[in-house]
């Protein structure tokens, strides 16, 4: 039995199920190379349909992220409630800092007529028989963490902007192959809505952007923490509610602060690259406290009514890793699981899962990281050579780039199947020395062309991490963000970040064979078990996906060499 599943928004995506197992999982961005791509996801769907040898002819059934009558639905309740302020919305410009509208409209439209447009999108002439399934959006986070998770049973929480039913936070329960509801919280109170709204007064593209503001938050101090404590009111039994006044999101479809807002904490900061003035970085501070308040406020709850020591999370909110990493050390979760295409795009995953549960009677989880395309060794030496470069091939490039890499050259590693989510796990990776202190202005600077506030990433051996992490949870999706203990700080400068933490990622064997091995092999030469890590990409591009995408961003950044496959290049 085939299963495809499909979401259309910001970061579009495609999955395909074959018996319950995933056969492949991307990105429409991976292959478009426009980043957070919320077209149609025909290139997606085109690979994944190709991995199995397949054509739409030999789909079983298609798994839709949304449910388009109940969104109708909650759209005009919602249009009702706030009326005439509401009026705004219809009145909203379509530029970047409102929602797509043809992404929107996309979505809605995709409920209705799915069936009819995947074939003519992919100019499929034959016959179809596949059924087609609309899936709430929120159990669809759900499955797309609970079902992949392993565990028997745990606590369920998901969180983003709004689903499809006005939903913005999510609580349930997994036993077994069920996962049971337990409480929603509705649009416009949201958790995800507060986030991206104060994202785009301080001058960053919302539902894109939260993580640059997240690690601002360090360089903050907490002299708005007190003041923003009432643009959420935390109730009883792990409730909370927005006040409105401070907020637009409900009645502009802006994700915008209000003039009471502005007027308190002063104009929204333009849109610009480099350094933040400190009065940002102080409202960035008071905006990751505020988060952080009210999600272990749930969480808390949550824990307390289950009785559950493991937690499954997803949804855009729950790319936060600083604040997971609040919940793993505050609340009386002992476990904690996140797949990495946690916002929309995991959505498709977890939409195929719902459905494959429900008809298989079982779930399957099975390998969740490195989901995407995979090329040989003569299409990476046809990139190479078409780029005219000289390289040569090697018979252990793990040892290549550990020595590289000790002698502080700036590495592209590129290897196996792509991972799915946006944070690069060790298959398409820019990775570097940790210990010097000028890797990471040269990083930001120089090969992502960033701002220079944001911090990079360790991977480490996971029988390591312990040795410099507080806590040392396993991490392989980099999703958990731990304190740096106090007196190795100096040792690894480049993955310290400005309030002594690091966002891990714990590397075993088992999950990554040779970006184990390269890992191992720095640690042989230096003593030091971990790489800065950060994603294959220039800082407005996609994660790279093929050779050709490799080779192109190699020579148009500062990077030094390029491991591709067993391949190895190097700049003069």
């Amino acid at each position: 039995m085939f299963v495809l599943g499909l979401n259309q928004h910001h970061d579009s995506a495609a999955a395909l199920l074959y018996e319950g197992q995933i056969v492949a999982f991307a990105e429409e961005e991976r292959f478009t190379r426009i980043k957070h791509d919320g077209a149609f996801p025909v290139e997606a769907i085109r690979y994944c349909l190709r991995e199995a040898g397949i054509t739409l002819g030999d789909l079983d059934h298609v798994a839709y992220f949304w449910q388009g009558r109940r969104e109708i639905a909650f759209a005009a309740r919602h249009f009702l409630r706030h009326f005439p302020a509401s009026l705004d919305a219809l009145r909203a410009e379509r530029d970047e800092l409102a929602p797509k509208a043809t992404s929107l409209l996309g979505t809605l439209r995709n409920s209705f007529t799915l069936g009819k447009d995947l074939r003519t999108r992919l100019g499929h002439a034959g016959p179809t028989h596949y059924r087609v399934h609309l899936v709430d959006h929120h159990p669809a986070h759900a499955a797309s963490a609970y079902y992949l998770s392993g565990f028997d049973s745990s606590a369920i929480l998901t969180w983003d902007g709004l689903g499809s039913d006005g939903t913005s936070t999510y609580l349930a329960t997994g036993d077994g192959d069920r996962i049971d509801d337990l409480r929603r919280v509705k649009f416009p109170h949201s958790l995800g809505a507060l986030y991206a709204s104060v994202t785009t007064h301080l001058g960053f593209k919302p539902n894109r952007d939260e993580g640059k503001v997240m690690g601002l938050a360090a360089y903050g101090t907490p002299v708005h923490v007190e003041a923003f404590k009432s643009l959420v009111r935390l109730g009883d039994e792990g409730r909370y509610r927005l006040d409105l006044s401070w907020f637009r999101h409900h009645t502009a479809a802006r994700f915008q602060m209000s003039p009471k807002f502005t007027e308190a904490f002063g104009p929204p900061r333009p849109p610009a690259y480099g350094m933040v003035e400190q009065h940002y970085a102080d409202l960035a501070y008071a905006l990751q406290h505020t988060l952080e308040e009210a999600c272990l406020h749930v969480a808390r709850y949550l824990q307390r009514r289950t009785g559950r020591t493991r937690l499954c999370t997803a949804g855009g909110v729950a790319l936060n890793s600083v604040m997971n990493g609040r919940i793993l050390a505050e609340t009386g979760f002992e476990e904690f699981f996140a797949q990495p295409a946690a916002s929309d795009d995991g959505s498709a995953l977890g939409a195929a899962l719902v459905v494959s549960t429900r008809l298989l009677g079982r779930r399957t989880p099975g390998p969740y990281i490195y989901l995407g395309p995979a090329f040989g060794e003569q299409e990476m030496e046809r990139a190479l050579a078409a780029a005219g470069l000289t390289y040569r091939k090697e018979a252990d490039i793990a040892a290549t780039a550990a020595k590289a890499l000790a002698d502080g050259k700036v590495m592209g590693w590129f290897q196996g199947r792509m991972e799915c989510g946006p944070r690069a796990l060790g298959n398409r990776s820019i990775l570097a020395d940790p210990r010097s202190p000028y890797t990471k202005d040269r990083l930001n600077e120089k090969v992502k062309h960033r701002e220079p506030f944001r911090p990079f990433a360790p991977a480490c051996l996971a029988e390591r991490a312990a040795d410099y992490f507080v806590g040392a949870h396993p991490s392989p999706v980099m999703l958990l963000v731990s304190d740096v203990l106090e007196h190795r700080r100096a040792e690894v400068p480049a993955i310290t970040h400005a309030d002594g933490t690091a966002r891990v990622q714990t590397v075993a064997r088992d999950d990554n064979p040779a970006y184990y091995d390269l890992i191992a092999r720095f640690a042989e030469l230096t003593g030091v078990p971990m790489v800065v890590n950060t994603s294959f990409n220039d800082n407005d591009e996609p994660i790279v996906c093929t050779p050709e995408d490799a080779v192109r961003c190699y020579l148009k950044t500062d990077i030094d060499a390029l491991a591709l496959g067993p391949y190895w290049t190097e700049k003069a």
